[in-house]
């Protein structure tokens, strides 16, 4: 909102001049109109509207390139879309390998395949979660998976966040499923990242579903 205010000064000087031999004079200055330089104060909604953070989960933000490594080991580029989270963050993902289900609560990014979504076997969830810390509800996808747990404490995303990472599978077949959960506050909300296939494409499909997961970026300021 812009606030202009005007200040009007106006200034008559009398001054008498007195010499040997010569009279009084006048002299009147004419006004002078003083304006104040406009006042700049961004509003709290323009603020937020600056960030992009009024805009709904799922809004398409622009294209990005993205450089991951090929199976050789080479660097590779592709054109990833970013898109407004479910919160004050945003995440970036390849539209010709997974499709986009946004809501209040969840990002959901299902494999495509033949430019269909799957059968929903490879998916990557971003939600946020109720729970007394990150801790206790990493314990409690521990306790429910019923398998073997790998938990690490590790970062995502591209601030590198503090997350901990519960990982396991249901078995060592190639149609087992694997799921790899990162648990992680940001801003007084708490997150979890799921990533899920099965074995036989944790090495194709998972790595695509954590270089998603690896573009995460939340608002600064």
């Amino acid at each position: 909102m812009l606030r202009r205010g005007k200040a009007a000064l106006c200034l008559t000087v009398f001054l008498l001049c007195c010499g040997c031999g010569r009279g009084g004079a006048e002299v009147t200055v004419p006004q002078v109109e003083v304006v104040e330089e406009p006042q700049v104060s961004q509003t709290e909604e323009q603020k937020r509207a600056e960030l992009g953070l009024d805009t709904e989960a799922g809004t398409v933000l622009g294209e990005e390139e993205v450089v991951m490594m090929t199976e050789e080991g080479e660097p590779q580029t592709a054109m990833y879309t970013r898109v407004r989270g479910n919160g004050d963050f945003s995440l970036a993902y390849d539209t010709s390998e997974f499709s986009l289900t946004a809501s209040e609560n969840e990002l959901r990014f299902e494999a495509l395949s033949d430019g269909e979504a799957d059968d929903a076997s490879a998916f990557l969830s971003l939600r946020k979660e109720d729970a007394p810390s990150a801790e206790e509800l990493a314990d409690q996808y521990v306790a429910e998976s019923g398998e073997e747990c790998a938990v690490e404490e590790v970062t995502v995303g591209e601030g590198e966040y503090p997350a901990i990472w519960v990982s396991y599978a249901e078995g060592t077949s190639g149609d087992s499923r694997t799921c790899d959960l990162y648990v992680f506050r940001y801003n007084e909300e708490l997150y979890v990242a799921q990533l899920d296939c099965t074995v036989a494409d944790y090495e194709n499909l998972g790595s695509a579903e954590h270089m998603i997961l690896s573009t995460l970026r939340f608002d600064e300021g």
